[in-house]
């Protein structure tokens, strides 16, 4: 209920933003060096994900085939591998902007040529027994990259007043101040970070955002300052220093809001709803344990529904594919009660390692109407991009995330000011109103992992930091790119 009388103060109103409108929240290396292109040494193509290795560190090549090599650096030579090429060994004072690596003949053993003796699912059980000697479930260290895309669409925001006290506050004026709201909006985030973690699961995580930045919309965030202002005066004005809000909605929802519209709020730096270094880097964490670790992996196993529970699912063998010149089988899934997940996988066809998982929910995951309110939430798609890493193990490189809500409200509310100080009766101001508000938002993540380092867990206690960075806000996108130059900003 907090939407609507959160107004006329910056942390109360940013409180009723984040409420009202659902707001939650290519070069990938440092700005000094040399940046390097891989290509095919015959189609002269760019290779992407090469996997670069000085003999400590690795970094993986873009999908443009783009890698970054700081000068400096305390190595020789250079290491460049790529599934279906052959590995290249160059010396530091050898680069160029261009080094080519030359594809290799895969020798296709007698399982690919008969591809088809396997099923769908027999490929899949291949996957599961191959797990534990595929994958990287080390101690390691990366930087991550982290681009969130959102936007919000209110389908419909309709509210009538029934009966308003202050005189300012009638239908004319809300219905001026509903025109004024942004229908669409667009925001961008972005976040570079060290991450120290355990890729088998939860244990062991630390980490230490190093560069954060949010892109906004200047039109937009100049109409909520403008509604902020108009409001904040009125309320000011009519609202007594010593009161207090009751608010309700319908005979089962009431809650108690105090007032502190009457000390003004000059930057959002006093804004209690500001996130704090820490805050922002736990909430960073938060999502990166989620969609990379929990939603994939724990103690070593496959915890993805379709790698799961085989008897629920479908499995198809769509024969063998090309992945960046390597043969995979494609798998095509499906929940056999069209509920659930469908998707595919691509599956190394000689150690049967995952090389790429793409899926989505077939209906809502999430589906809630109750007292007028309504939820309803859809995975649209969740992409993940594995490759080798200097042991020879496949570790996530790349996470495509793409979550789609629709909310809304049809509910009456009551606002009563009542003051502390006044004795006896004690009802300043009453606004009655009937709220009905839909919309719908989709959030987009691309996060994308580099410089690959397999650390002990003596390293990894010993990694200490202090958290100091919250994003910076900026409104166009060559200003986020100008001050984060590394960050793969499209």
């Amino acid at each position: 209920m907090e939407v609507f009388f959160y107004i006329g103060n910056s942390k109360l109103f940013n409180l009723m933003r984040n409420t009202l409108f659902f707001l939650c929240f290519s070069s990938l290396f440092s700005t000094y060096g040399q940046h390097i292109t891989v290509l095919d040494s015959l189609t002269q193509a760019p290779i992407p994900f090469v996997h670069v290795f000085d003999g400590t560190k690795g970094v993986i090549a873009s999908a443009n085939g783009a890698f970054f090599w700081k000068e400096g650096t305390q190595t020789d030579t250079l290491s460049l591998s790529c599934m279906g090429y052959t590995t290249k060994t160059i010396a530091v004072l050898q680069l160029k902007d261009s080094i080519y690596l030359l594809p290799k003949t895969v020798a296709l053993t007698e399982i690919v040529v008969s591809n088809k003796v396997l099923s769908g699912k027999e490929i899949i059980e291949r996957v599961i027994q191959n797990t534990s000697q595929n994958m990287d479930f080390g101690l390691s260290s990366s930087e991550v990259f982290i681009r969130t895309k959102g936007s919000n669409d209110i389908q419909k925001m309709d509210i009538e007043i029934n009966k308003s006290t202050v005189k300012e506050l009638d239908q004319s004026f809300v219905d001026e101040i509903l025109q004024e709201v942004p229908k669409k909006e667009h925001w961008s985030s972005f976040s570079r970070s060290n991450w120290l973690r355990d890729n088998s699961g939860l244990k062991l995580h630390k980490l230490k955002v190093t560069q954060a930045a949010t892109l906004l919309d200047s039109i937009n965030e100049a109409a909520y300052v403008s509604i902020e202002e108009t409001m904040s005066s009125i309320l000011k004005k009519r609202v007594k220093k010593d009161s207090y809000f009751k608010v309700k909605s319908g005979p089962l929802i009431a809650t108690k809001v105090e007032n502190d519209f009457a000390e003004p709020v000059d930057s959002i730096a006093n804004d209690s709803n500001a996130l704090t270094p820490k805050q922002y880097a736990k909430r960073q964490l938060g999502t990166l344990q989620q969609l990379a670790i929990t939603k994939l992996f724990e103690e070593k196993s496959w915890v993805l529904p379709f790698l799961v529970k085989l008897r629920k699912y479908s499995f198809v063998n769509e024969g063998v594919v090309y992945d960046l010149g390597t043969p995979t089988f494609k798998v095509r899934f499906t929940s056999t009660n069209k509920k659930d997940y469908s998707g595919y996988l691509l599956v190394d066809v000689e150690d049967f390692g995952v090389r790429k998982i793409s899926y989505q929910s077939n209906e809502h995951e999430k589906r809630i109407k109750l007292f007028g309110l309504f939820y309803k939430g859809k995975l649209t798609n969740r992409t993940y991009l594995f490759v080798k890493n200097q042991l020879g193990k496949y570790t996530l490189y790349y996470l495509g995330n793409e979550y789609q809500t629709q909310t809304g409200m049809t509910r009456p509310f009551k606002i009563i000011e009542k003051n502390k100080i006044v004795k006896g009766r004690n009802r300043q101001n009453v606004l009655s109103m009937d709220v009905n508000v839909s919309m719908k938002n989709i959030e987009k993540q691309n996060i994308y992992f580099n410089s690959f380092t397999s650390i002990s867990k003596e390293e990894f206690d010993a990694f200490t930091f202090e958290h100091t960075v919250t994003p910076i806000d900026f409104f166009s996108i060559e200003a986020v790119r100008e001050s984060m130059p590394s960050f793969p900003v499209e």
